[in-house]
């Protein structure tokens, strides 16, 4: 609606071109919606649907030509693609909030490039640039279906891949932007409450499907590690632990003297307990300790570096 417009009956002016909704207003979770409404009123061939809690540094901003180069190739028009960036997190204040700017630079800028290299990089919103024109051709940066696409940016990246005939997602370094995280426990619990939520809907979905049966095996072991994989091992790992030690203790307590010379008290050689003992201090010392280095050997490269300490 403009100046141009013809007025109508009470002064309002007839609008040139209507958008029409699908369906209820009220659909989707909102954000999704929002995203895919608002590309038919963007310009140019590149989108990046940036979230509200980031922003761009001025010294940043001038590589965007760079960022922006990402999607030229030789033939005509522009390669289709979606490039992610690295993240700087700001909101590392309080044991809270570096709790969360920690898990959100491991699986931001860590895991992506990780992702990236062994092809199992989907969208996950942030700073990523995309083609429009191919994006459009799958309905948008988003899937809005309440629930199901809980997360909906990821979606982006499943149709995208899922398409094939030269698509392809990438990660670059050169240029990071900056994002503000919870810095309360209630809102950082229901924030991971929700990525976990939000992977176990993904299960349900047809692209995920599609995508077992697609994807190469390193291509999918790498898909499957970075989504549903990680809360899968998490859950088995927290079940694991409890049943091995009630197993050990149903052992002790079921009288196997007859069955473990070791079990009988008045055995002369190590006793029961001990035997026990040692087997869960190996188990869970040295190398639950040994674990917990190789996981935090990345994250603490990366802050290392970019905290310029070397």
């Amino acid at each position: 609606v403009d100046g141009r417009c013809a007025e109508e009956p009470g002064g309002r002016r007839k609008a040139k071109y209507r958008v029409e909704l699908p369906g209820y207003p009220i659909l989707g979770d909102g954000k999704s919606d929002n995203q895919n409404h608002a590309i038919i009123f963007s310009r140019g061939s590149i989108i990046q649907c940036i979230d509200a809690n980031q922003g761009g540094y001025f010294e940043q901003m001038l590589l965007l030509p760079c960022a922006l180069g990402e999607f030229r190739q030789e033939g005509p028009g522009l390669n289709p693609r979606i490039v992610g960036f690295a993240e700087h997190i700001t909101s590392d204040i309080g044991s809270l909030g570096d709790f969360a700017a920690g898990a959100e630079t491991a699986f931001g800028t860590v895991l992506q490039r990780c992702y990236s290299f062994l092809g199992g990089r989907m969208h996950y919103g942030h700073p990523d640039m995309m083609n429009k024109e191919f994006m459009i051709q799958q309905g948008g940066v988003s899937k809005a279906t309440k629930t199901v696409n809980l997360s909906e940016d990821i979606f982006a990246g499943m149709d995208f891949t899922l398409r094939g005939n030269g698509r392809n997602i990438v990660h670059r370094e050169y240029l990071h932007v900056a994002k503000g995280r919870d810095l309360g426990f209630n809102t950082i619990l229901t924030f991971f409450s929700k990525l976990s939520a939000g992977t176990g809907e993904q299960l349900l979905t047809r692209q995920v499907l599609r995508l077992g049966h697609e994807l190469d095996l390193p291509e999918f072991l790498t898909f499957y590690y970075a989504h549903a994989g990680f809360y899968l091992t998490q859950f088995f790992l927290s079940k694991s632990i409890p049943l091995l030690v009630f197993i050990w203790l149903v052992v002790v307590l079921d009288d196997p003297e007859q069955n473990f010379p070791a079990m009988d008290p008045d055995s002369k050689g190590t006793s029961g307990a001990t035997v026990i003992a040692t087997m869960l201090i190996t188990q869970f010392s040295k190398l639950l300790l040994l674990f917990i280095v190789a996981q935090l050997a990345p994250l603490f490269m990366q802050v290392w570096l970019g905290s310029s300490l070397v």
